[in-house]
C-alpha cells in the first residue's frame, strides 16, 4: 500500500469518526432543548436579599435557555416585605412575556408562610405536597411601633393578597384570612378552598415534579434542581442586620485597639469588618438616618482615644444602638405604588442580648485600653533609643536620598534613611534617631 492510499484511509477514518460523533451529539441536544423548556429552582430559607438574588438570577438563567416554565420549590417561614415585593416584580416580568411560574411547596413537612405565601399566590399555579402548610401572612411591625400602623398594614397587605389571588382565579376570601387572621391551611384545606391549584402525593421534590398535571409533568429523573450558589448564600448571610451590626462594632473596636498597638493587622481586620457590615446594611435596605447615626456613634467611640474617660465611648455606643434600632423602625425604601411596605420579620431577643454584650464590651474595652496606655506612659523607658547612635551595620536594600531602606544593625533589621544615595551592602553608621527610623551615613574608611 502506497503512502497516498494510507493517508486517504486515515483521513476517511477521521471523517467517519467525526460524523458518528456529530450524529450522537444531535440526539442529546434535542433532549436538552426539550428539557430546557422547564427550569426548576429550590429555595429553602428566609425571604431576604439572598432569596431575592437567587430568584432573580434563576429567572435570568431560565430566560437565557429559553425556558417557558419556571418552577420554584419553596420552603420558608417568610421574611422581608421589601424583598418579597422585588421577587414578585421579577416573577411578574417573567409572566408578562407569556411564561408560566409554578410554586411547589415541597417536600413533605415544609411550608410557605408569611412573605412566602404572597410569592406563591403571585404564581400562575400553586401545588403542595401532602403534609405541607401555607398561610400565616399577617405583617409584623418592629417593637415600639404605633398600633394604628399595624392595622393599616394589615388592611393594605390583605387587599394586596386579594388582588393577586383574584387575578389567578383563586379564592381571594380565603387568602385574605391568611393576612387578617393569620390563618394557615394544610395542603388538603388549601386545595378544597381554592387557595392553591392542587395537592400532590409526593413526598419528595422529584416525586412531586413527576406528579404535576400535564403539560407541566417532569418525568426526567435527572432534571437539575438548581439551589442557591455561593453568591446568594453570602448575600443571605451578610444581609442579616444583626450580623451587620456586630461586624460594625467589631470593626470599630479592632481599629480602636490597633491605635494602641504598633501593627496594622487589627486595622486591616477592622476595616474589612466595616466594609462587610456596610455592604450588608446596604443589602438590607437600611435607611439613611440609621446609617448616619451608626457612623456618628462610631466617631464618638474613636474620640475615646483623645478623651480617655469612657464617656465618649458610652455616648457613641448609645447613638449606635439608636441607629441600629431605627433599621427596624423606618421604612427601608420608598414604597412601590399600590403596594404596602414594612417588614415581616421583627428584631428578636437574641439580637438585643448580642448587641448589649458587644456594646458593653466596647465601652469596657476602651476603658481598659486607656488604663493600659496610662500605665505604659508612666513607666520609665527600659532602653534609651539614643543608645544605638554610633552602631554600625550594612544595608540590605538600596537606599535613595530622602527615601527609606532596610539595614541590619547589631544583628537586627531597622528602617533607615539618609541624605545621600547608598547602595545595598554598603557599611553604614547610625548618626541619629527620629521616631522609629534611624538616620545613617556611609561608614568612613580609616
Amino acid at each position: 500500500m502506497d503512502r497516498g492510499s494510507r493517508t486517504r484511509e486515515v483521513t476517511g477514518l477521521i471523517i467517519l469518526v467525526l460524523a458518528i460523533f456529530l450524529v450522537l451529539q444531535s440526539f442529546p441536544t434535542y433532549l436538552a432543548v426539550a428539557a430546557s423548556q422547564v427550569y426548576v429552582a429550590s429555595w429553602d430559607g428566609p425571604i431576604d436579599p439572598g432569596a431575592q438574588d437567587f430568584v432573580a438570577s434563576s429567572i435570568s438563567d431560565a430566560r437565557s435557555i429559553g425556558a417557558t416554565t419556571f418552577i420554584l420549590v419553596l420552603n420558608t417561614f417568610g421574611g422581608s416585605g421589601n424583598n418579597m415585593d422585588n421577587i414578585i416584580s421579577t416573577i411578574s416580568s417573567y409572566q408578562t412575556d407569556g411564561n408560566t411560574v409554578i410554586t411547589l411547596v415541597a417536600p413533605t413537612a415544609t411550608h410557605a408562610f408569611s412573605a412566602g405565601t404572597f410569592i406563591a399566590e403571585a404564581s400562575n399555579k400553586i401545588y403542595m405536597v401532602r403534609g405541607t402548610v401555607i398561610g400565616s401572612a399577617t405583617p409584623v411591625l418592629p417593637p415600639f411601633s404605633d398600633p394604628s400602623e399595624l392595622r393599616k398594614d394589615i388592611d393594605a397587605f390583605s387587599k394586596y393578597m386579594q388582588t393577586i389571588t383574584r387575578y389567578w382565579g383563586r379564592n381571594d376570601t380565603a387568602t385574605a384570612l391568611m393576612v387578617t387572621n393569620g390563618t394557615s391551611y394544610t395542603d388538603a384545606d388549601a386545595a378544597r378552598l381554592g387557595v392553591i391549584n392542587g395537592t400532590l402525593a409526593g413526598p419528595s421534590v422529584r416525586n412531586a415534579l413527576a406528579q404535576l398535571p400535564a403539560p407541566y409533568t417532569i418525568t426526567d429523573p435527572n432534571i437539575e434542581i438548581h439551589s442557591s450558589g455561593i453568591r446568594s448564600a453570602a448575600i443571605e448571610i451578610l444581609s442579616d442586620p444583626t450580623l451587620a451590626a456586630v461586624l460594625f462594632l467589631l470593626g470599630v473596636a479592632a481599629i480602636l485597639i490597633d491605635l494602641f498597638h504598633p501593627t496594622l493587622v487589627l486595622t486591616v481586620i477592622g476595616g474589612t469588618a466595616l466594609v462587610l457590615s456596610l455592604f450588608g446594611l446596604g443589602l438590607f435596605g437600611v435607611s439613611l438616618v440609621s446609617l448616619v447615626l451608626m457612623l456618628v456613634g462610631a466617631l464618638f467611640i474613636f474620640l475615646e482615644v483623645k478623651i480617655h474617660h469612657g464617656v465618649s465611648a458610652l455616648i457613641g455606643v448609645a447613638i449606635f444602638i439608636v441607629g441600629f434600632l431605627l433599621i427596624f423602625r423606618l421604612p427601608p425604601s420608598p414604597p412601590i405604588q399600590g403596594q404596602p411596605t414594612g417588614l415581616l420579620a421583627p428584631i428578636g431577643f437574641i439580637t438585643y442580648v448580642l448587641l448589649g454584650l458587644l456594646s458593653g464590651g466596647v465601652v469596657l474595652g476602651s476603658l481598659y485600653l486607656y488604663k493600659v496606655r496610662e500605665t505604659l506612659m508612666h513607666q520609665p523607658l527600659a532602653i534609651n533609643p539614643k543608645s544605638i547612635i554610633g552602631k554600625e551595620g550594612f544595608l540590605t536594600t538600596d537606599l535613595k536620598a530622602g527615601g527609606f531602606a532596610t539595614a541590619n544593625i547589631s544583628a537586627e533589621d531597622y528602617t533607615v534613611t539618609s541624605t545621600s544615595d547608598v547602595p545595598k551592602g554598603t557599611r553604614v553608621v547610625v548618626i541619629d534617631v527620629q521616631g522609629l527610623k534611624l538616620i545613617v551615613e556611609r561608614k568612613k574608611e580609616a
